[in-house]
């Protein structure tokens, strides 16, 4: 034992040499003599440890100072030092400086580590350097080495419950250096930090909570979701135990209601689950207060979403206390250029509505202006949840309030998406009793133009489903507003694609009548809507909703049509009689006409009133390319509707024959086929009726031969055809004795073309057909040799050679 005590005082001394080697080797000595499981410190010894190996704990070698350090921690340990002042005051000479001297990131973590066993093991000694460990914490919190940071938050935490009566004085000192660890890349120094300003917070004066909850609020937002927990757990703590904690609900109550939408479900639940606590508790400590609350209002609402569980009456009282106080921050959150900011307070307005219930009202206005400025862009990264919102909030705000702000709004400004978004989800879970007063000023102000007619395709959307859920809460007081919805519902569609038959709010209008079928709803309120279309159609341009409602008749509803077929042509009369309109307009006007035309609701009279009276005034000639375009239109639609014609009068035929045919010589190659499509079936009829005269053939063929020269297309094959069903039997009587030579020259004009390669098969097999007429004098214009494609030449001339024979033959045996 003295050879020992001999050894360690030469240790001591040697500590004081000036070669580092020397020091070192004599501290691992120390450390090994201190290490020992049969070591017992005397005082001698500490003595000498205070005396010799202190000042070591700031030595010029980074070696010796960790090997010191390492050495202290084990006496700290083992309860042998009597004194720590000396210890901390060499930490905060090398740490706690305004020029931290400590350069070893090492030796700074075991500084740190040292504090801490400190505190742990000397609670008794700590206040006279009280200072002195602050000093040194405010200083290793910031550094730069990622585990000094998470050791010194650890430190602070422990003194903070080392010290619970004291701390308070020096709290405000730790705050700042926390809550800029609380922004450290690393989510585990994140992590700590936050963990640590719960202890500092919980033993402090509480006047930093404020700064705290609005520097640590963007901490809900981290991608970690450990540290999101963590916030969420340190902020119900303190609702739970902070002193005079109902002073700093304003600033808590958002942090924990946010936590409440996380992304993360285990987060959320957690959340939810301390938010009923925290509601508990109020409850507890208020019961005096909420006495008749408890006794008389229901725990559970009939009218309430459905799977969500309702908050306690602490939740609610609390949330109703502050909601004055939160709407205006979500108000203006919901339209921060950052997107995540955006996204929670539209998650945050779900939360609040689910826990404010009526109490929300307060500032309606305010928020249903901002709900629709949101949901104004579709795309809007919050859009989704401002309508969930409002879905919630539909529960508990009678349509008496809300609606009292928003029909006036969209009257007295330019109606949007974000108003009918808004409007669909309030009217979503709407109590069907509440609202039965207000259905028929909703559907008065729906049909409205500025309404219905808005042209953009998500408001129509949404509009239609405010029509639907009013039909759903209250499907008995829209039966005496029957046509009001027929007419939204027929204007709205007008621009869609849509067909009517599968829509939920078609399948209830047909309800609304009896029979229960599609076309008595159109028969009952078909003709006050073309009355009104008609009323309204002189002024209807390319867009205007009433003809887009026009067209979709044309198209699903050609019932109305059918049955108030004079309305609907006094329409087209109306809208067609001046051809100085756009241009563009008149061809829709056409195109609705033969969409009817196709659909085969008109018989043989009011097809010929729609030829005769509006097509045919039409096809006059005017000048222009524009004219030229519209004449083809007119052109085809006067085509489909001969086409439809099952049986024609003489009069029909005298007043058409002259029209065609010079729109058979029209400029423009559309109206030239469409034409001899005409004709040709003009033709078909005139023989069928055996009222085709010598001099309409003749004007025929003249145009049909002319229509050969056209270039190469569908023109000359519909001339063609048309020759072919002039000259097919019957004939009138002595045709072809009178005009021998007029056949004599279509026989000669056609042969022509026996050359063209675009139609000389066509042309063979026409002459073929017409060589019944004359087929000597045929013959006689054919002369092989002066063909390019002899082959087609021959092939006629031997058609027709056997022809003859057989005539010739038939003739001698006649005689």
């Amino acid at each position: 034992m003295c050879d020992l005590t001999v050894m360690n005082d030469k240790s001591f001394k040697l500590l004081q040499s000036e070669n580092r080697k020397v020091r070192k080797q004599n501290l691992d000595r120390l450390s090994t003599v201190v290490g020992d499981e049969k070591f017992e410190a005397s005082p001698d010894f500490m003595m000498a440890v205070k005396t010799f190996v202190y000042p070591c704990l700031n030595d010029g070698s980074e070696a010796c100072r960790e090997t010191a350090v390492q050495l202290v921690r084990t006496l700290v340990c083992t309860g042998c030092v009597d004194d720590i002042a000396p210890i901390v005051r060499v930490i905060h000479k090398r740490m706690g400086n305004v020029s931290m001297i400590e350069c070893s990131e090492e030796v700074k973590l075991l500084y740190v580590q040292l504090l801490r066993d400190i505190i742990k093991n000397y609670e008794q000694l700590i206040f006279p350097c009280f200072d002195d460990i602050v000093s040194i914490l405010t200083k290793s919190i910031l550094d730069s080495c990622p585990a000094v940071k998470k050791d010194s938050c650890l430190c602070a935490a422990e003194l903070a419950s080392a010290t619970k009566t004291n701390f308070h004085m020096v709290a405000d000192l730790l705050v700042e250096p926390l809550l800029k660890a609380t922004n450290y890349h690393q989510s585990a120094v994140r992590y700590t930090a936050i963990q640590s300003l719960n202890y500092v917070i919980m033993y402090s004066n509480g006047k930093q909570v404020p700064e705290v909850c609005t520097s640590i609020s963007s901490r809900l937002f981290d991608q970690n979701v450990g540290v999101r927990l963590a916030l969420c757990r340190v902020v119900s703590n303190w609702m739970l135990n902070l002193r005079d904690r109902y002073s700093y609900f304003p600033k808590l109550i958002p942090l924990i209601l946010t936590a409440q939408v996380d992304d993360h479900l285990p987060n959320r639940e957690e959340a939810e689950r301390l938010w009923d606590e925290i509601g508990n508790q109020y409850i507890n400590e208020n019961e005096v207060q909420l006495k008749e609350k408890l006794d008389f209002l229901p725990d559970n609402l009939d009218h309430y979403p459905p799977n969500v569980k309702r908050p306690n009456l602490g939740c609610r009282t609390l949330v109703t206390r502050e909601v004055l106080k939160l709407l205006p921050v979500i108000i203006r959150e919901l339209d921060d250029w950052k997107e995540d900011i955006s996204i929670k307070s539209g998650q945050l307005l779900c939360v609040v509505a689910l826990n404010a219930e009526n109490s929300i009202i307060q500032h309606l206005n305010q928020l249903l202006t901002a709900m629709t400025k949101c949901c104004r862009q579709p795309n809007h990264v919050a859009a989704n949840h401002v309508r969930r919102g409002a879905e919630i909030m539909s529960y508990f705000i009678s349509p008496s309030i809300y609606l009292k702000f928003l029909i006036p709004t969209m009257s007295d400004t330019e109606p949007h998406v974000g108003h009918m978004i808004i409007l669909s989800g309030l009217l979503k879970n709407v109590n069907s009793i509440e609202l039965s007063t207000h259905v028929k000023s909703i559907i008065t102000f729906l049909e409205k133009p500025e309404i219905c007619e808005v042209y953009d395709s998500l408001f129509k959307k949404y509009l239609l489903q405010v029509i639907e859920y009013v039909l759903v809460a209250c499907e008995s007081e829209c039966q005496e507003l029957s046509y009001e919805l027929f007419k939204i519902y027929i204007t709205v569609q007008s621009t869609t694609l849509d067909s009517f038959d599968n829509n939920f709010i078609f399948k209830k209008l047909i309800n609304m009548c009896e029979p229960k079928t599609k076309e008595q709803l159109f028969k009952t309120h078909g003709e006050k809507l073309l009355n009104e279309l008609k009323d309204s159609c002189d002024s209807w341009v390319v867009h205007s909703p009433g003809r887009e409602v026009l067209d979709k008749i044309a198209i699903d509803a050609e019932h109305v049509v059918l049955s108030c077929y004079e309305v609907y042509r006094q329409i087209l009369t109306k809208t067609l009689y001046n051809l100085d309109k756009d241009p563009k307009f008149l061809m829709k006007m056409l195109i609705n006409i033969n969409t009817c035309v196709d659909k085969d609701i008109f018989n043989n009279k009011q097809l010929w009133q729609i030829l005769s009276g509006i097509i045919f005034p039409i096809l006059t000639w005017r000048p222009g390319k524009t004219a030229e375009s519209l004449r083809a239109a007119s052109c085809l639609c006067a085509q489909i509707i001969t086409k439809k014609f099952t049986c024609f009068d003489e009069t029909m035929l005298n007043l058409s024959f002259p029209i065609f045919l010079a729109l058979a010589d029209d400029n423009h190659c559309k109206t030239r086929t469409y034409a001899l499509d005409t004709l040709h079936s003009l033709v078909c009829a005139a023989k069928n009726l055996d009222k085709i005269n010598a001099d309409t053939i003749n004007n025929i063929t003249r145009v049909a031969l002319a229509r050969l020269n056209d270039n190469p297309g569908n023109t000359r094959f519909k001339a063609i055809n048309l020759i072919k069903a002039t000259y097919t039997q019957p004939l009138p009587n002595d045709y072809l004795v009178h005009y021998e030579g007029h056949v004599a020259q279509l026989y000669k004009t056609v042969i022509i073309f026996l050359d063209d390669q675009d139609i000389q098969q066509s042309i063979l097999d026409l002459l073929k057909d017409l060589s019944w007429m004359k087929p000597d004098i045929l013959i006689k214009h054919i002369n092989v040799n002066v063909f390019s494609h002899k082959h087609f030449a021959q092939s006629l001339m031997d058609y027709l050679s056997d022809n003859l024979s057989q005539i010739t033959l038939q003739n001698n045996n006649t005689e």
